[in-house]
C-alpha cells in the first residue's frame, strides 16, 4: 500500500484504498509522481480522490505578464472536484437521459467495473477533463492563436482567433476565440466523441457547444479564472455554467515525463477492470 501522499488524481483506474481502517475504491489517476493540487481528499459521488498537497509558490517566482490579455505561462488547478451544482449553487439541469447516464457511470464505479473513457484509452478528454488534471499546463500565445500544452496525456488544445485558420475538429473539438475586453471567450464545437466533464462522468455529447470565459485575476497570487458554459440539448434542459480556478505556477514549467499507458497501469493498451460503456 502506497503512502497516502502518493495517491494522485488522473485517469480512470480503480484501486482499493484504506479509509479509516476500511477498504473502499478510489479513482487513482495516472499523473506524474508527486504532482497534484492542494487538498488531501476530494470526495466524489463515486469514491474518493487522493491528491498530494503542493508546496507554496517560491518567494522569488517570476510574475506573469502585466498585460491582462497575455495568458502565457504555467497554471495548475487549485482544487479538484466533481460538478455537484452550477456556478450559482443550483442543481445541474439534467434531462432524464443525462441523469441516467451519470448515475450509470457512478454505479459502474461502485460495482468495481468502471467504464472505459477517453483517459483510459490515452485519448484527449476535452477541455474540462484535461485542464482539471492534477498536473500543470502551459499556455503559449501569439497574436492569432493560443496553445495549451498539458503535462498529462500529451494533451494539446489550440485556440485560434481567426476562424479561417482553425484546424479541423477532433477529440478536443474546434476552438475559436475572441476578446471581450480583457476576457478571452472561447467557443468549442465539433467534438469527435462525447466527454466526461469530471471523474464522476458528468456527460457532454459530441454535439455539445462549450464556451470558456478565461481571465487573469489576482488576489493573494495570480490565477486564471475559467467560466465554463455547456449548451448540450442532448443531456440538459438549458445551458449551464460552472467555475474553475488555476494557480500561477512558473516553478512547474519543466514538465515531468508522462507515459500514459504505463501511468494508468495498462497492459495491452487497457487497464484491467474497465469495461465498455453501454450505448445510449
Amino acid at each position: 500500500m502506497k503512502a497516502l501522499e502518493d495517491w494522485i488524481f488522473a485517469a480512470l483506474v480503480t484501486v482499493p484504498v484504506v479509509i479509516g481502517g476500511s477498504v473502499a475504491y478510489a479513482q487513482a489517476i495516472g499523473a506524474a509522481p508527486g504532482r497534484g493540487p492542494p487538498g488531501g481528499i476530494t470526495p466524489g459521488s463515486a469514491g474518493v480522490v487522493y491528491v498530494r498537497a503542493q508546496p507554496p509558490l517560491p518567494a522569488d517566482a517570476p510574475e506573469p505578464s502585466s498585460d491582462p490579455r497575455n495568458l502565457e505561462g504555467t497554471w495548475l488547478l487549485v482544487k479538484p472536484a466533481v460538478i455537484a451544482a452550477d456556478m450559482f449553487g443550483n442543481k445541474v439541469p439534467f434531462k432524464p437521459a443525462g441523469e441516467e447516464k451519470l448515475n450509470r457511470r457512478i454505479q459502474s464505479f461502485r460495482n468495481g467495473t468502471p467504464y472505459i473513457n477517453a483517459s483510459a484509452l490515452c485519448l484527449p478528454g476535452g477541455q474540462p477533463w484535461q485542464m482539471s488534471a492534477p498536473a500543470p499546463f502551459e499556455i503559449f500565445q501569439t497574436a492569432d492563436r493560443l496553445v495549451l500544452l498539458s503535462e498529462e496525456y500529451h494533451g494539446m488544445d489550440q485556440i485560434v482567433i481567426a476562424p479561417a485558420k482553425a484546424p479541423p475538429p477532433g477529440y478536443m473539438g474546434q476552438s475559436i476565440g475572441h476578446w471581450d475586453g480583457d476576457t478571452l471567450v472561447v467557443e468549442t464545437t465539433g467534438y469527435k466523441d462525447g466527454l466526461w466533464l469530471d471523474i464522476d462522468g458528468t456527460p457532454a455529447s459530441k454535439d455539445a457547444k462549450l464556451t470558456q470565459r478565461i481571465r487573469k485575476v489576482k488576489s493573494d497570487q495570480w490565477f486564471l479564472e475559467v467560466q465554463y458554459t455547456l449548451d448540450d440539448p442532448t443531456y440538459y434542459t438549458r445551458p449551464w455554467s460552472w467555475l474553475r480556478s488555476f494557480a500561477w505556477r512558473p516553478d512547474m514549467t519543466l514538465f515531468r515525463e508522462f507515459d500514459c499507458e504505463l501511468q494508468t497501469g495498462a497492459k495491452g493498451g487497457l487497464t484491467p477492470g474497465l469495461i465498455p460503456e453501454p450505448k445510449d
